[in-house]
């Protein structure tokens, strides 16, 4: 273990890898300062990741990701409009503080405390990834079929309240995820006579298409002119009340601590996400603090500290399933699994057994990139914050052509452009009519693991393998799960009942 952690270290402490984490950390804070915003540049990074050496491509990534949830409270507390899905709950009072003068206050706060919560989900993962690894190692073909299974119905039960549609999603994905050779019996499925299909569907193309196109659609039909001269006078009091912001978070230690803590537990568990941890630490926070049902909604720091600690907490709930048991529970999860396995890695037994020195530095860079961006978001908020000016309609053009350039130079292939209209339309229409993306996603990148886990769980167990102590165990926990989770998603409804936001 510190073998692996001083490798790790060293790999970090290279002028390049670090250099690679620094642009990670300033392009996820000029996507989070996106009002509305929010397409990831995971998944543009992910089209060129083949060419890349894995200790630059790793950072960079996990710059980008991790630091959106830091700046997406710039439009929330400035505009009132979320950078993010996650930045919802922080508009309540982070905006009804930036109409009373108090602008810097909110956003040190909700620096501060993202800094908190961001270094204690790291300090989470690398204490839990050790003590995973004799209990993955205890797992077998079975164990992992079945996971994968119930993960991909967790998420479409979970997602978005559609349950028929989000187990139809996750169908459809691991239908989608069967066409190509198959290594097992020798034979090309649903290829039609296409070469270009014989390697399956090329992840990268069909999750732009699916994930990527539509909210940027979205972005165009929803572009609205920004009041600049509203916008120039709250931003002019960005520079003041640091400092009581930063204490305001160090005074209310215990709103931090069970912020904390509500973020890793929603992260490990999959299919729920960051928006639901954002409501529902706020809620908890608001039955919990002292006046808080009275106080909360007018401009408390307490309702912009809690959802913003929780948020980066739960980027290292989120990595432990990912990372040590190969399993994803959110589409960000999915991303970086695909991202990792073009890497020419793979999450679950063999990267936890063969490459820890790289799951620890995932976990170090996303401690760094949280110190990194808390430190830029103090020193440059009035500078990050005018990318808000940036109409949408100008933003979009540039970002499609980087997609679709990404989409086309990993096969170099006029395929996989004709793949991406395709995903954008099926995307387009998931959106449109309310049916969740994140289970068809998840079972894409998922799919040939459950079919080779199920191959060798079906030779070696027959149907006892619905017996072994450990499925039984599995399934009835997450049928516990799965109840619990329902009754926390109406909790985070009710939150956003209460104040009269739609938290869709």
């Amino acid at each position: 273990m510190l073998e692996s952690a001083l490798s790790a270290l060293s790999h970090l402490a290279s002028p390049m890898t670090f250099l690679a984490l620094t642009g990670g950390v300033l392009i996820g804070m000029v996507s989070g300062a996106m009002p509305g915003g929010g397409v990831p540049g995971l998944v543009i990074l992910l089209g060129f990741a083949y060419h890349m050496d894995p200790w630059i491509a790793i950072p960079l990534a996990i710059g980008m990701w991790a630091t959106v949830p830091t700046t997406d409270t710039i439009p929330a507390v400035l505009l009132g409009i979320p950078g993010s899905t996650s930045g919802q709950a922080t508009i309540l009072d982070g905006h009804a503080m930036a109409r009373k003068g108090q602008a810097g206050v909110a956003l040190a706060a909700a620096y501060f405390g993202s800094l908190v919560g961001g270094l204690l989900g790291a300090i989470f993962l690398v204490l839990t990834l050790p003590i995973a690894r004799p209990l993955v190692n205890q797992f077998g073909s079975a164990e992992f079929f079945i996971m994968g299974l119930v993960t991909i119905a967790v998420v479409g039960v979970l997602s978005s309240g559609a349950v028929y549609k989000g187990l139809a999603a996750g169908a459809l994905g691991l239908l989608i995820s069967t066409i190509g050779f198959d290594t097992i019996n020798g034979v090309p499925r649903a290829t039609f006579g296409q070469a270009f299909l014989f390697d399956g569907i090329p992840l990268v193309p069909m999750i732009v298409g699916l994930f990527a196109i539509p909210e940027l659609i979205d972005l165009v039909i929803n572009d609205t002119p920004i009041a600049r001269q509203r916008f120039e006078s709250l931003l002019a009091d960005t520079n003041k009340g640091r400092r009581e912001g930063i204490m305001a978070v160090i005074h209310n230690w215990g709103v931090v601590v069970q912020s904390t803590i509500i973020g890793i537990i929603i992260g490990v568990m999959p299919g729920i996400g960051g928006s639901l941890a954002n409501w529902l630490t706020y809620a908890q926070a608001r039955q919990s603090v002292k006046d808080g049902i009275r106080t909360f909604g007018t401009g408390d720091v307490r309702g912009v500290i809690a959802p913003e600690t929780a948020n980066n907490a739960v980027d290292g709930g989120d990595l432990l399933p990912t990372l040590g048991f190969g399993v994803p529970g959110s589409v960000g999860m999915a991303l970086f699994m695909g991202f990792l396995i073009i890497l020419g890695y793979q999450p679950g037994p063999p990267m936890i057994n063969n490459n820890m020195d790289v799951l620890l530095g995932i976990a170090f860079s996303l401690a760094i990139a949280n110190v990194m961006a808390t430190g830029l978001g103090l020193l440059f908020t009035p500078q990050i914050a005018r990318i808000a000016l940036v109409r949408p309609n100008v933003l979009v053009p540039i970002v499609l052509a980087v997609l679709m350039l990404s989409a086309f130079q990993a096969n170099a292939s006029m395929w996989d452009l004709i793949l991406v209209l395709i995903a954008a339309g099926l995307g387009f229409f998931m959106k449109t009519y309310g049916w969740p993306r994140p289970p068809i996603i998840i079972a894409i990148v998922m799919g040939d693991l459950i079919e080779k886990y199920y191959f060798l769980a079906a030779t070696n167990y027959g149907w006892s393998l619905f017996t072994r102590p450990a499925v039984i165990v599995m399934l009835v926990f997450t049928a516990a799960m799965v109840i619990y989770t329902l009754r926390l998603q109406m909790q985070a409804r009710k939150a956003g009942a209460v104040v009269g936001v739609d938290d869709d």
